[in-house]
């Protein structure tokens, strides 16, 4: 198969960086549009202040375009024979070009926060619920379609959470998370970088993991999706470290549980769920003997600082710090706000809509969404 244009929306951003960063070497994607803020057009991609800890990797020579001009925009992207774009753009310019951009004819991968709840938009993790696609047969955007990505402390934490409910039931589930400064951005993590004091509450975060969770992990009932109605507790907070989500968990039971139980649902999650199709496909849950540890877990058995030329690093969950008491499950989860949050997340979801054929090369096909699958 020949590797498929895409663009990037975004240009400096810490989630658009990653997206640069897993897709030069991808076997299936080819990045060759950038688009990014008035204040980087016109630049070339190589020439931008490269925000990420591990090397810049080979870029492209890209120039950056703009949204100034949508007509010219799309033309170019068309003149390009982009496919699929992945949007790591701020919600309030989300807003306004996203789904135009689906409208013209594109598959847009988007991260922004007001699509997650629309009822024709699906909202997937590919190891969940990749059966969601199916509501793209009702999306009215002609041959584009327009697919949303979750906040990047729900991934982790549904992931984790999945494999229990196909095996037992939940009375209640409380969530505390320690979310790092990165998944505020690029400038939150120059402040608290720079010594400034971050403020640790997060405005609405609470409210979002549990409704984008009711969703992901509900299920269709007479051809209809319907919400989980879990009865989920969360409580968020902003911590000090710079990469890397945290959160503690603790599940109630109907029935008397094991940490056998528990750690065998998980080990079954993670072979049967993982698939060898996908070049971002790797073990989804690690157990840790003892406590996590950001540096070291956050990436895993990948090669931390080639992030570019592996694509498992920072795509797996780790585990550790379980206690099983009667009906109670607690226990422990570290994550990669920006890979398997974010961008890993994202072409993961890509390499997943290729391989079903659910978005096609523009070279061969002329469109975006094949409408017969």
């Amino acid at each position: 198969m020949r590797p498929v244009n895409c663009a990037v929306l975004g240009s400096r951003g810490l989630v658009a960086q990653r997206y640069l960063q897993r897709l030069v070497n991808h076997d299936w994607f080819n990045p060759v549009s950038i688009i990014g803020s008035s204040s980087t057009v016109g630049m070339n991609i190589q020439d931008l202040p490269w925000n990420l800890d591990e090397p810049r990797p080979q870029l492209p020579n890209i120039t950056v375009l703009g949204l100034n001009n949508f007509d010219a925009l799309v033309s170019e992207l068309k003149e390009k024979n982009v496919s699929v774009i992945f949007s790591a753009l701020p919600d309030s310019i989300a807003n306004e070009v996203e789904q135009p951009l689906a409208e013209r004819g594109f598959c847009v991968i988007s991260h922004a926060l007001i699509h997650r709840l629309k009822r024709d938009v699906p909202l997937v993790i590919p190891d969940i619920n990749s059966d969601h696609l199916k509501i793209l047969e009702s999306q009215s955007f002609g041959t584009g379609s327009l697919i949303s990505c979750s906040n990047c402390m729900v991934v982790p934490i549904a992931l984790t959470l999945y494999p229990l409910m196909v095996e037992y039931d939940f009375s209640s589930v409380n969530i505390v998370t320690e979310q790092s400064l990165s998944g505020g951005g690029r400038k939150m993590l120059e402040r608290g970088r720079s010594g400034l004091t971050i403020d640790s509450s997060i405005p609405g975060e609470s409210e979002s993991i549990i409704s984008e969770l009711n969703r992901i992990l509900g299920k269709k009932n007479e051809g209809i999706f319907q919400e989980a109605n879990l009865d989920v507790k969360v409580w968020c907070s902003r911590s000090s470290h710079d990469f890397g989500h945290l959160a503690t968990l603790e599940i109630f039971f109907s029935n008397n549980i094991s940490a056998h139980e528990i750690i065998e649902a998980w080990q079954n999650f993670s072979s049967d769920t993982f698939d060898s199709r996908l070049p971002s496909s790797s073990k989804i849950i690690n157990f840790v003997d003892g406590k996590l540890d950001l540096i070291k877990h956050r990436w895993g058995d990948s090669i931390a600082n080639l992030p570019d030329k592996n694509l498992s690093a920072g795509m797996s969950v780790y585990v550790g710090e379980i206690e099983v008491t009667g009906e109670k499950l607690k226990f422990k989860l570290l994550s990669d706000n920006t890979i398997r949050g974010a961008a890993g997340y994202g072409v993961l979801l890509a390499e997943l809509l290729l391989a079903e054929e659910i978005i096609q090369d523009n070279y061969l096909t002329n469109t975006s969404f094949n409408r017969s699958n």
